[in-house]
């Protein structure tokens, strides 16, 4: 079950004609008469709601992340407020939708990896789920020896339908709900038969993504005997702090923005958000703008890439100060096959348990129809039984199993859509014999079923075996895993970095413990786990510092030898694609040299974009005097290069890099090492950097020249500052270069 996280374009209409919206507020223009900022906006909104008192009723306050509130207003009532004195900028709340037993081993925790070496697991960092709630009766949740809340914790566990204070415990030390938004933005009051308004998940995603960041260790599961070993997410003795925020149509950035701000006041260290967004303006993004305040109170904040690939430019959460996860695979297969009446053979997988029932002994009819979406996808109601009854029914989809079993269908193969590429198969829960294949593996099946009418037969091979290891090619990039580069900021490389996200074991409901999904939404929380880990042996550590040992210290060969490939082009694979490359969680910890930042860096890029003072402001929550200098965009101190180059004319452009040491006491010496883009050559200067001990920094700048072709395009190199003595340590920076035709 892929998850999907492409942000819905435009908001929901309310009754009313109203629509939620977030008022942002420069704090400093309060007037005086007012006693506090909250009777200021009360007064805001009694002016400018007059036809509905009902109206005036503020969703939230915003005080950390942003200042300002959320209320319901129609376009009018929205301009009107946007030319008050004071008011910076008033944005419609967006809706976005909602974006393990082995990967540990994948990643080399275990064994002798970073667990076994620092033992803190990650100990009593706080992570702050933004998502669909919790399922807290699940084992992966159990607080066996993580004792009372770290000092300093300030959350509360809200008591709602089915949850109270006594659901929380030593690993779920806080649980909060949001809905004023989504129900500001629906004529009806959330169905708390169907819902439950309170923290407890109904939905299973916010469970799974929680389970994967810090889930306690709990042996013996499996998904219907598959995929069996110890579930346990990144960083087990980390602490969960639950924000539900997401609903049955999704998520609402006015209770997204109001979970963030809670989070932070609460005390987390870590922000995790499996949830979509839209590459556009930061400015005018309402979560882009809270996770900017978050970065300033020193929390990392992790984010999920997208769902919408694997077309180019089709990423979200952009913004620089966000980490940007993309999607991976493991080496972990569920092999099955089907035998076509032509004895062609093709390779799929299944999770369908009875592999000794009698259907699967011999050959069965097909049945494929492409006249119409409804058949083509076996949408409900869509197949007639008369047709289809006793057959194993191809689909579009793998998903469609209960309407192939409405209509006696004896089996289904589910062929991936395009976009899901050559190789990549996504598993599904299956009740009936089933196997999932790749879109191309659909193609030459459907084909013989047109050419042989309905003479076609298939005989299925369901081994109901989980293979490891080097037998499955991994990691790749799952074709879903939106890419880069961003349309608005070309000269920020994004994603920042890719970890598993494809057919992911962890934690669900009651209706099943646990669940196999697929997602981006499933390798943010990989990267969140993995940043406690480092934050809990480097508590001082910066946001950016900790994003920069992830993207350095990432790797970029699979389990073959061989460059990481993309699963829909089969080819290798770019940093548009990968960004730095795989997380690789036993490095990140010890990465020699970290690309620091601080807020003033990202303002000082903010500036560079031309933005006006209004809108920094925005993000900054005051007042800010840019600097006169001819910073660019790509001047930030990223631990990527992303430059934009105009074709057919030789041009050079010249970046600066600032780098702090982080390694062992005593001397170490790095030296350079480069991969020139196509056409184009990189010269460092220096080529040499010494440290006589740590947090001592070091700059170099870096030349880029060339000429290159006409009509556009893309090319790719790196740069790598190799230590030769006092480590060994690989410092690898992404190198891209957009020509503009």
């Amino acid at each position: 079950m892929l998850i999907s996280l492409s942000a819905i374009l435009g908001t929901a209409e309310n009754y009313g004609g109203r629509k939620a919206y977030i008022v942002h507020i420069l704090k400093s223009m309060k007037p005086q008469h007012f006693d506090s900022h909250h009777h200021w906006y009360a007064s805001m909104l009694d002016q400018i709601v007059q036809s509905d008192p009902s109206a005036k009723e503020m969703l939230y306050t915003y005080d950390t992340l942003l200042h300002g509130f959320a209320a319901r207003l129609s376009k009018a009532e929205a301009q009107a407020m946007e030319a008050m004195d004071g008011c910076l900028a008033v944005i419609p709340s967006s809706l976005s939708k909602i974006s393990t037993t082995h990967t540990p081993e994948f990643l080399g925790l275990s064994s002798s990896g970073l667990w076994s070496r620092y033992s803190t697991y990650g100990k009593d960092i706080i992570v702050g789920m933004i998502d669909t709630g919790i399922w807290p009766e699940s084992k992966s949740f159990k607080d066996e020896g993580l004792g009372p809340a770290p000092t300093g914790w300030k959350g509360a566990c809200e008591s709602g339908r089915g949850f109270d204070s006594s659901n929380c415990n030593g690993k779920i030390i806080g649980a909060r709900y949001f809905s004023k938004g989504y129900e500001a933005q629906n004529p009806t009051p959330i169905n708390e038969t169907l819902e439950y308004k309170s923290p407890r998940d109904n939905n299973g995603h916010g469970t799974h993504t929680a389970s994967t960041v810090a889930g306690a260790a709990v042996s013996g599961i499996s998904y219907f005997g598959f995929a069996n070993g110890t579930a346990r997410g990144m960083a087990p003795q980390a602490r969960l702090a639950i924000y539900k925020a997401c609903w049955a149509d999704g998520c609402y950035d006015t209770d997204t923005v109001a979970a963030m701000e809670q989070a932070i006041a609460d005390g987390v260290d870590i922000i995790s958000i499996s949830i979509g967004s839209r590459d556009r303006a930061f400015y005018n993004d309402n979560k882009d703008i809270a996770a900017f305040g978050a970065i300033e109170k020193g929390v990392f904040v992790s984010a999920s890439a997208g769902n919408d690939g694997p077309s180019s430019s089709t990423l979200g959460n952009v913004a620089p100060w966000i980490t940007t996860v993309g999607a991976s695979s493991i080496d972990r297969d569920f092999p099955a096959s089907v035998l076509l009446g032509n004895k062609e053979m093709y390779k799929g997988t299944s999770t369908y348990t009875r592999v000794h029932d009698a259907t699967l002994q011999r050959p069965f009819p097909l049945f494929y129809v492409s006249t119409n979406i409804s058949t083509r996808y076996c949408l409900s109601s869509s197949l007639e039984p008369n047709l289809v009854r006793g057959k194993i029914v191809v689909c579009n989809q793998i998903s469609s199993y209960e309407e192939v079993a409405r209509a006696g269908g004896a089996g289904i193969i589910g062929a991936n859509e395009r976009r899901y590429g050559s190789l990549q198969r996504i598993t599904n829960p299956n009740t009936l014999p089933a196997v999932s294949v790749s879109f191309t593996t659909g193609e030459k099946i459907k084909a013989y079923i047109n050419n042989t009418g309905s003479n076609a037969t298939a005989t299925m091979s369901l081994k109901g075996l989980t293979v490891l290891g080097k037998e499955t090619t991994a990691p790749m990039v799952a074709a879903f895993s939106s890419r880069g580069p961003s349309k608005g900021y070309p000269q920020v490389l994004k994603p920042d970095i890719i970890a598993p996200g494809l057919n992911i074991l962890a934690a669900y409901t009651k209706v099943l413990p646990y669940n196999i999904l697929s997602g981006t939404s499933m390798s943010c929380p990989h990267v969140s786990g993995i940043a406690a880990l480092v934050k809990a042996i480097h508590p001082t550590w910066s946001p950016a510092a900790i994003k920069s040992a992830l993207m350095t210290s990432s790797y970029l060969i699979d389990n073959a030898e061989q460059p990481i490939k993309d699963s829909f082009t089969v080819r290798a694979t770019n940093p548009f694609v990968l960004g730095a490359g795989h997380v690789d969680p036993n490095a990140a910890v010890d990465p020699g040299l970290v690309y620091d930042m601080a807020p003033q860096d990202y303002i000082t890029f903010l500036c560079s974009l031309n933005y006006t003072k209004q809108q920094i402001a925005l993000l900054t929550k005051k007042s800010v005097s840019c600097p006169n200098s001819s910073l660019e965009a790509g001047d930030l101190n990223y631990p990527s290069f992303s430059v934009v180059m105009k074709s057919g004319s030789k041009s050079f452009q010249v970046k600066k890099r600032t780098v702090t040491y982080v390694g062992r006491e005593g001397d170490a010496v790095y030296r350079v090492s480069v991969n020139n883009p196509a056409g184009i050559t990189i010269s460092v200067e220096p080529q040499t950097l010494k440290f006589r001990k740590p947090l001592e920094t070091a700059s170099y700048s870096v030349k880029l020249e060339g000429t290159v072709a006409a009509g556009g395009g893309t090319a790719f190199g790196q740069i790598m500052w190799k230590c030769t003595e006092g480590g060994s340590q690989i410092v690898r920076s992404p190198v891209a270069v957009n020509i503009e035709a």
